[in-house]
């Protein structure tokens, strides 16, 4: 069996007829569509009609918010619960949130529950 490993291969000529798409942590698809062309050569030298198949992989795991209150001196507390000075502002980030699905977080929503 032929094998395509992304990120490596462009194109991977055969001659067998199933072609094994070697995905993993080092070699992925991105998510969104893919276009896999085939053509044939048979024993005459006769090249086939381009025949293509789109392949959509798909982005189902959810990402994970992190958020870390940054100190007045830039420095990045972590813990779940912070003190901050009455009538001080403070800043917030969610840098270090993740999508470990394969895309990038794009949108960071903050709300207020408790005041």
């Amino acid at each position: 069996m032929a094998k395509f490993v992304p990120g490596v291969d462009e194109r991977v000529k055969s001659d067998e007829p199933l072609l094994d798409v070697a995905v993993d942590a080092n070699a992925l698809l991105k998510p969104g569509k893919h276009v896999f062309q085939l053509v044939v050569t048979d024993d005459s030298g006769n090249e086939s009609d381009v025949a293509s198949v789109t392949i959509i992989v798909q982005d189902t795991e959810r990402p994970t918010a992190v958020v870390d209150l940054i100190d007045e001196r830039g420095e990045r507390r972590p813990e779940p619960e912070q003190t901050v000075p009455f009538g001080k502002g403070f800043r917030l980030s969610g840098e270090r949130s993740v999508d470990t699905g394969g895309g990038t977080v794009r949108v960071w929503t903050w709300t207020l529950l408790r005041g």
